[in-house]
């Protein structure tokens, strides 16, 4: 295999994403990526300038696949439609890419990768914006009541996340299989939408 082969970096991001889920911060090694790779631990270097570079863009191809789940939901006909289905969107990016979802979502490497200049990149993400246009076109349409749309998002985004993560993590077990546990997770957004109406 040659450093120019277009899937080199396709690869140091998928093993960097493996090794961080691994061992966590303190035992991410760009030499150990190297390994899985096949290249020289300073071959990195011609792919990613420093260990948070790799791993700032491993979070960016995370965001940039989940994005492209959310906007699916922009098919939907009304803005409550397009409400609940990037709920449901987001449960399936959490199933379908665990690693991903593990990595940007449920470790404290997004944070690490952006660094302290940005004070909560989580919610000036697109994906997170994504959410509070949803929540403002439900206000506009009556859907949901009048309120700060931020705050509506990030409540509507904890509880999401909440449910994708404890059954990432095995809990709610008791809900049946992955179909099984969609309907469940929609009847609990349907509920949380009702508390949320005018």
């Amino acid at each position: 295999m040659t450093l120019e082969e277009p899937n080199t970096r396709t690869r140091l991001l998928a093993h960097a994403r493996e090794v961080y889920l691994e061992g966590g911060a303190a035992h991410f090694s760009l030499r150990e990526v190297a390994r899985r790779v096949g290249i020289s631990a300073a071959a990195v270097y011609r792919h990613f300038d420093s260990k948070d570079a790799l791993l700032g863009a491993v979070c960016e191809e995370g965001f940039r696949t989940f994005l492209g789940y959310l906007l699916r939901s922009l098919g939907e006909r009304t803005p409550l439609a397009r409400l609940r289905a990037a709920g449901d969107l987001y449960l399936r990016f959490a199933l379908e890419n665990e690693h991903d979802y593990r990595v940007i979502f449920m470790s404290s490497v997004a944070a690490i990768a952006v660094g302290a200049a940005k004070a909560d990149p989580a919610v000036t993400s697109p994906t997170f914006l994504f959410l509070v246009d949803r929540v403002r076109e439900c206000t506009a349409s009556g859907d949901l009541r009048e309120g700060d749309p931020t705050a509506m998002a990030a409540g509507i985004w904890a509880h999401v996340h909440g449910l994708s993560s404890l059954r990432l993590c095995g809990h709610l077990a008791s809900a049946g299989d992955d179909a099984a546990f969609a309907f469940f997770f929609r009847q609990s957004m349907d509920a949380l939408l009702v508390g949320l109406a005018p």
